[in-house]
């Protein structure tokens, strides 16, 4: 069985993506670069739990800041294997958090506010996901991949339960994105557009067009604001 997540957050907007190396000190931690997603999000946006499972840590750490830990009850696929998951939430905001651990939760809890807490440049939320396996004993838990270069950390966008657009996309682009792009605007616009990945024209028109039918600029370039519009 699968892992399915849920959103964290009721608008969805990526600053940072999993894998990304624009700051040094993923590098002096040991890293080969950003062990999970940034999520756009303003001081005070309420962060939900993604899955169910039980609150195994709330608390602060040195680069995270506030966060809260949620471990899976239940087994999940990862590649061959049968393992547990736990998510991770950083940058929580101070005297916010609503759960405890050892408590029960169910995906959807409103779990606390976002904030910069710990080592931040400004109010997001850092997500993390990582497999986790069983130790010796019922207190000890060890991470699957802890030699991934990324401390045991997985990308955690392909366990979202829908598609979700990520990444800025403007004319010229070429990639799977504008084909799901495409997708997405012959569905809620009858956009009519050949589904080839290719940030063309006819895209571009159509990109404008979901723009200025959402008061946003109708500058046809994909960026944050039409990202989560996208989502929503």
């Amino acid at each position: 069985m699968k892992l399915h997540l849920e959103l964290p957050l009721k608008f969805w907007g990526i600053n940072q993506a999993f894998g990304k190396n624009f700051n040094s000190f993923y590098k002096e931690m040991g890293l080969l670069g950003h062990n999970g997603i940034d999520f756009w999000a303003p001081d005070s946006t309420e962060v939900y739990a993604t899955h169910d499972g039980r609150v195994t840590f709330t608390g602060y750490d040195g680069a995270g800041g506030l966060g809260v830990v949620i471990r899976t009850t239940e087994l999940f696929d990862y590649g061959n294997e049968q393992v547990y998951y736990k998510s991770i939430y950083w940058h929580l905001k101070k005297d916010t958090i609503k759960i405890t651990g050892g408590q029960t939760v169910k995906a959807g809890d409103l779990i606390a506010l976002a904030d910069n807490t710990g080592r931040s440049t400004g109010a997001h939320l850092h997500f993390g996901l990582k497999p986790i396996m069983k130790g010796e004993e019922d207190w000890v838990w060890y991470n699957f991949e802890p030699e991934n270069g990324y401390n045991g950390a997985i990308d955690p966008m392909p366990y979202f339960d829908r598609y979700y657009f990520s990444k800025p996309m403007r004319f010229g682009d070429k990639n799977n994105d504008v084909g799901e792009l495409q997708k997405w605007l012959n569905k809620i616009q009858n956009a009519n557009l050949v589904v080839d990945n290719k940030f063309g024209k006819l895209t571009k028109a159509s990109v404008i067009k979901f723009q200025l039918s959402h008061s946003l600029v109708g500058d046809g370039i994909v960026g944050v604001k039409t990202l989560s519009d996208l989502n929503r």
